[in-house]
């Protein structure tokens, strides 16, 4: 089974500093995915102008992956010092403290676009953690690339929950299958351009869970970029 969540239905947050699109809206009840999906509890798209911060707290029961696609962040973790991601980079991190991401002030033309994506844990009370990995454009170009598993296999970021997270980048008419483990789901969703998944098109900022099928099989319509969770 496979239901369909549009960009238009993301709440969408506009401040002097950012502009954040919310795929999971857990204040709106009414939305069908307010409480995630199966592990996916979180999946932010946001754009902040250089120079600029944007907080994220983390409880301690979150594992979060964060995105740079473009422009670059100054990752601030106490008591480490500030690190630098640019684009194609990614972070897992599990830490207890708040976690400070500013793009920084010589990205003057881009400032920074980063989707941030947070996991519900299957184990407790893992020490504070992080870890980062780079994935250029060209390794995900027409493939589907691991970017964080359970194992951290294939130089990806290793997960403490039962996930794995790729990223493909494709051309138009490229298509593409991963197959699903019985009993497992996922979440497809378009960073940028356009595909066809099944009979439906999808266009940048729509997902789609897909429950109980085989495998997930789309086609790129248009040049596009795609984030895919396989969730337990």
């Amino acid at each position: 089974m496979m239901k369909l969540q549009r960009s238009r239905d993301r709440r969408h947050v506009r401040s002097k500093t950012q502009e954040l699109w919310m795929t999971f809206d857990r204040r709106n009840a009414a939305d069908p995915f307010h409480g995630g999906f199966r592990a996916l509890g979180l999946l932010n798209e946001v754009k902040m102008r250089p120079g600029t911060e944007l907080q994220l707290q983390s409880d301690g029961n979150q594992e979060s992956v964060t995105y740079v696609r473009e422009g670059g962040l100054m990752i601030r973790h106490r008591p480490r010092g500030d690190e630098f991601l640019g684009p194609g980079s990614y972070e897992r991190a599990n830490s207890h403290q708040v976690m400070h991401t500013g793009a920084p002030e010589r990205s003057h033309a881009q400032g920074a676009h980063i989707f941030v994506s947070s996991l519900t844990p299957q184990k407790q009370g893992e020490e504070s953690s992080c870890e980062r990995k780079h994935s250029p454009f060209s390794d995900r170009h027409g493939n589907l690339r691991l970017i964080a598993s359970p194992n951290g296999c294939a130089a990806s970021l290793r997960l403490q929950q039962d996930v794995r997270i790729y990223s493909s980048v494709l051309d138009r008419g490229h298509h593409l299958v991963h197959e699903l483990s019985p009993g497992r789901g996922a979440w497809l969703h378009v960073v940028a351009g356009r595909l066809q998944i099944a009979d439906q098109t999808l266009e940048a900022g729509d997902g789609a869970s897909l429950d109980g099928e085989p495998a997930v099989s789309f086609t790129a319509q248009d040049s596009c970029e795609i984030l895919l969770f396989d969730l337990a």
